[in-house]
């Protein structure tokens, strides 16, 4: 009896371990807010990410350091013909990285050219898709703040 239950135990133990550490390797579908717990005050976690992303060659272009919240310049995803930019909003303990993302192809009707809009990233999509590949990138950047205590919201 003692044997099962500690197997059991085991058992479970392993398999909340398993879904903790790969939750950044299969985030949720329809996640599109990622939250990252830390310990620092919300100025820290200001200036720790915005040097961050200056050394991984992202530019911030809006900063508001009286609501602490900025937002990076535009970027063009790799292999795909589409751009995208991060909203981060900073409070103590907590840093909040949203994005949004478009496809830079103009679609003809005729006469009349039309841009496409920038809308929210969000985990959904195939494989290359401009969706996918940009919520990649958030998750790429959340690797270079803080591997542990992250938290996805679901549209």
């Amino acid at each position: 009896m003692k044997t099962t239950l500690l197997l059991l135990s085991l058992i479970f133990i392993t398999q909340i371990s398993q879904s903790q550490s790969s939750e950044i390797n299969n985030p949720p579908k329809k996640a599109w807010k990622i939250l990252i717990r830390n310990n620092k005050s919300a100025e820290e976690n200001f200036t720790m990410v915005g040097k961050i992303l200056i050394e991984n060659d992202y530019q911030i272009e809006k900063k508001d350091k009286e609501f602490l919240t900025f937002q990076t310049s535009p970027k063009n995803l790799r292999k795909l013909n589409a751009s995208y930019y991060f909203n981060f909003y900073f409070k103590d303990s907590l840093i909040v990285l949203t994005g949004m993302s478009k496809i830079n192809i103009p679609i003809d009707f005729g006469t009349v050219s039309s841009e496409s809009n920038y809308e929210r990233i969000i985990n959904k999509g195939m494989r290359g898709s401009v969706s996918k590949e940009s919520f990649n990138e958030m998750l790429l950047v959340t690797t270079w703040i803080s591997k542990n205590e992250l938290e996805f919201i679901i549209e």
